[in-house]
């Protein structure tokens, strides 16, 4: 698979981040993760908008506008070999001169853009994944707000070992009230009695693209949904459930714990898919025009 790096305008196979730098120290970064489709960018804006927000909330401001940052990434994309990419945009605070948990007065953020190959066609998985909620939880909000999307992931790695180490595919994270929140990446969804239900900001969330372009799709087609704070005993009963993030899009769910779902994709998660892909063509050929 190929894999392309651009560290602060310069583009090559591998990028060499400095040992000093804030990101690889502290996790002292912000990060935004979306993809093409059609060779094109989906939804880099709304990408760059959260980006700005996960800037403001750890105090960092980033120097660049957001034209200069889309044509950095574009001019990326321009040198790769394959049709589709993944894109990660990273934000670092800056190099340091010596080791010190107090920021510099005079950091300069470090820009790093890296894209790499993935499948050509978007395809819903027919197997799904399996999730289990385990006793990782979810960062507070008062400690490190999860709205924030930064390069400090510990939290969500050990969640995804947990799961691993029990068999599961990926973690279903509580936060500290016993409220589902998420996976360790990706936001959650469910299915019962008809009615679509995603668990509300509030609880703890990264409030994902995807995530929103989903709601978008619902209240257009009036697909009965609620942002509802949710249980594990609302998984009681439940139809279908899946996942969605900005590379996958849409990941059915075959498993909670030791339970399987009746429908693994389920009618509602297809129908969904299909309008999301419909929105992502839509989007690819207003570029165009």
């Amino acid at each position: 698979m190929g894999l392309l790096t651009n560290l602060n305008g310069v583009i090559s196979e591998t990028a060499e981040v400095s040992i000093l730098d804030r990101g690889f120290l502290y996790g002292d970064s912000i990060y935004e993760v979306t993809r093409t489709f059609q060779g094109r960018l989906f939804g880099l804006q709304e990408h760059l908008d959260r980006l700005r927000q996960s800037a403001d909330y750890l105090y960092l401001e980033i120097p660049w506008s957001d034209s200069q940052m889309r044509a950095e990434i574009e001019r990326t994309l321009q040198q790769a070999s394959w049709q589709e990419s993944y894109v990660r945009l990273v934000v670092s605070r800056g190099t340091e001169a010596t080791i010190s948990l107090q920021p510099g007065a005079n950091l300069k953020p470090n820009l790093l853009i890296v894209i790499s190959e993935i499948s050509p066609e978007p395809t819903l998985s027919e197997t799904g994944l399996h999730l289990t909620i385990g006793a990782r939880r979810r960062n507070d909000p008062r400690a490190l707000s999860p709205a924030a999307k930064t390069g400090n992931y510990l939290n969500n790695i050990l969640a995804l070992l947990e799961a691993q180490h029990q068999g599961a595919d990926d973690a279903l994270m509580l936060n500290t009230q016993g409220q589902i929140t998420e996976a360790t990446t990706s936001n959650f969804w469910i299915v019962k009695a008809g009615v679509v239900y995603t668990p509300p900001a509030e609880v703890g969330i990264l409030k994902g693209i995807t995530r929103q372009f989903l709601l978008q799709i619902m209240a257009e087609h009036n697909v009965s949904h609620q942002e509802r704070e949710l249980l594990p005993t609302d998984l009681d009963g439940i139809e279908e459930a899946f996942l969605s993030s900005s590379v996958r899009l849409i990941m059915p769910v075959n498993h909670i714990d030791r339970q399987p779902l009746p429908h693994c994709p389920g009618e509602m998660t297809r129908f969904l898919w299909a309008e999301f892909l419909k929105l992502m063509a839509r989007e690819s050929q207003a570029i165009l025009a």
